[in-house]
């Protein structure tokens, strides 16, 4: 008689435990999107801002910049893909830019949001990838270094 009590305690275990692995490997599973919000200029319009979209998506979406960014996160390693050129294509369609809305200090403001999509299991490298891409992002929209003035000829 003790022994079946035993065995069925080890068996209620055994079943509680892997129903939590089982809703926990579920949930790494679900579908997740990382991106990293860019504000607007606040007066800018509605046009301007899909301008900005668009303009933003033909500069970021070639491949010198796609294949910088899989070399720089090592993403054929982490996704094991079997070249390069896959993990390109890889990136080019997990990537999203897109007019988003976040709050900013409690005010909501129009954003351009650049990221990737993914599974929750790989929301640490999608962060990375967002973070580095914006990077490409922030060399494109910074302001070029102003040139230096002449110098004036000495008497």
């Amino acid at each position: 008689m003790q022994r079946w009590i035993v065995l069925a305690a080890l068996v209620l275990c055994l079943l509680g435990g892997g129903s939590v692995y089982g809703y926990w490997k579920y949930k790494q599973n679900l579908p997740d999107k990382r991106w990293v919000p860019l504000p607007f200029n606040p007066e800018a319009s509605k046009a301007q801002r899909l301008e900005s979209v668009k303009m933003m998506r033909e500069r970021l979406l070639t491949d010198e910049i796609l294949t910088g960014l899989a070399r720089d996160c090592d993403v054929q390693g982490k996704w094991a893909l079997t070249s390069e050129e896959a993990a390109v294509e890889e990136l080019r369609r997990r990537v999203f830019i897109e007019e988003g809305e976040t709050l900013f200090k409690g005010i909501p403001a129009a954003t351009l949001n650049i990221g990737f999509k993914g599974k929750v299991a790989e929301s640490r490298d999608l962060d990375l990838l967002a973070e580095r891409l914006m990077e490409d992002v922030k060399r494109f929209i910074s302001a070029p270094a102003p040139e230096p003035a002449p110098e004036a000829p000495k008497f």
